[in-house]
């Protein structure tokens, strides 16, 4: 369960077990789907069964919640049905193509780097050193991969 069930059910903490009864038959009444319904089920049942823990969802809900409100009622009767679309704003359709074409110009420079060019080194070893070395990379290189 996500939300503490005395949210779920909209109840202040303080609820006796009868309001809880009788909130989540009227919450079920008005449920839009199945899950609704089984986390109204759910919530009910777990402030219903042991005294326990309610007490310990009373302690972990808001001191005093408020879920009815006359601002919070205004706002939602004012957006009820969606607003009207105005014909002038509205944007054409996506090409894909050209979509799909700016993309393609986009990756294209990003893949057109020019190479890097050669940095110089130092060359202070011998041959006979560098040799050594080689091998002693080879050798070691031996360990992680006993097929070279």
């Amino acid at each position: 369960m996500n939300r503490n069930p005395f949210e779920e059910l909209r109840l202040d903490p303080s609820a006796s077990e009868e309001e809880i009864v009788r909130q989540a038959g009227r919450l079920r009444q008005r449920a839009p789907d199945e899950a609704a319904l089984d986390a109204l089920r759910r919530a009910a049942q777990a402030l219903t069964t042991r005294a326990e823990d309610r007490q310990l969802f009373a302690l972990l809900a808001h001191d005093a919640p408020c879920y009815d409100h006359p601002s919070l009622e205004r706002f939602a009767s004012s957006f009820r049905r969606p607003v009207a679309p105005d014909p002038s704003t509205q944007r054409p359709a996506l090409d894909i193509g050209e979509f799909e074409e700016a993309l393609c110009v986009l990756a294209a420079k990003e893949l057109q780097s020019p190479p890097l060019p050669f940095e110089a080194i130092d060359v202070n070893d011998s041959p006979e050193e560098i040799e050594r070395q080689t091998a002693e990379a080879a050798w070691r290189n031996l360990l992680f991969d006993p097929g070279a």
